[in-house]
């Protein structure tokens, strides 16, 4: 079931034009807002209350309706949640703005565009030449954040843990963004459910990209127990690609990008069909 409900929730996200109402943020955002008004958001119960609910009805719904019409309606619900929390609508038009505002010569624009594009940290560079690698770093953490980590927690838990784990993963952008107030706990979670799944997807860059490159980064990197996720990915992925900062000064703006994007959706490819044999030798359902 994991494995036909995230692809075809992965179907229709390509194919098809979603609105803001599909997006598992924009629901996200409209109960912490409700919950603003009944509690502080520096409060331990708001945390719980913004992280933990969303999880909490998706149980109880999944547990109220298994066995329904033999199990489809579960695999309708499976794939609407998969849909909802690997949508990021917002990020693919900002980046579609991007490449025409670089066709166009728009320094200015395309450095607007890309701090719109930063949930982690600032794109923060005066390089011109620098800015196309620096929004492919962001779009390989972008990619990690909202597919690749979305099937792993699909493999660990269902429906339940992604549903957690974009709640987190929104927390965190709207902390970012200045929208909610500092929730270093956020980080610390979200620092602990990536530490796997970041270095097997920087191991799978490894695979798809340039091995004799990669590895080496792989490796230091790995071995460092307090290195973030988005260090993990984003330079095992520059490596991959040979994106140094000599070349990415000699290279051209979108060329980078598009470089990084390329091997972000191959490794992509590779996780789904890593999960494909899983599901094949039974070890998922």
């Amino acid at each position: 079931m994991a494995l036909f409900s995230l692809l075809l929730a992965l179907i229709i996200e390509r194919t098809t034009f979603l609105s803001k109402q599909w997006q598992f943020q924009h629901w996200h955002l409209a109960l912490i807002n409700s919950g603003r008004k009944l509690l502080e958001p520096t409060s331990i119960s708001f945390a719980l209350f913004a992280s933990l609910l969303p999880a909490l009805v998706t149980y109880l719904l999944l547990n109220l309706i298994q066995g329904w019409i033999f199990g489809l309606v579960s695999v309708v619900l499976w794939t609407l949640i998969a849909l909802m929390c690997i949508g990021c609508v917002h990020y693919r038009e900002l980046y579609k703005r991007y490449l025409l505002s670089v066709c166009k010569q728009d320094t200015q624009g395309s450095y607007h565009l890309a701090a719109q594009l930063a949930d982690v940290e600032d794109i923060d560079t005066d390089d011109e030449t620098m800015l196309g690698t620096r929004v492919g770093r962001q779009l390989a953490w972008i990619n990690y954040r909202f597919y690749c980590a979305i099937v792993f927690m699909m493999i660990i838990g269902g429906p339940v843990a992604i549903v957690f784990y974009a709640s987190l993963r929104s927390l965190e952008l709207l902390s970012f963004k200045g929208q909610l107030p500092t929730m270093s706990w956020v980080r610390r979670v979200l620092f602990v459910l990536d530490w796997i799944p970041a270095r097997i997807i920087a191991f799978a860059y490894v695979l798809v990209g340039n091995f004799s490159n990669a590895m080496s980064v792989w490796l230091s990197l790995s071995v460092n127990f307090r290195a973030p996720a988005y260090d993990v990915v984003s330079k095992v992925a520059m490596s991959a690609e040979q994106m140094s900062k000599s070349q990415g000064e000699a290279g051209v703006c979108m060329q980078s990008t598009c470089r990084l994007v390329s091997l972000a959706k191959r490794t992509l490819i590779l996780l789904v069909i890593a999960m494909s044999f899983l599901t094949i030798f039974g070890y998922l359902i």
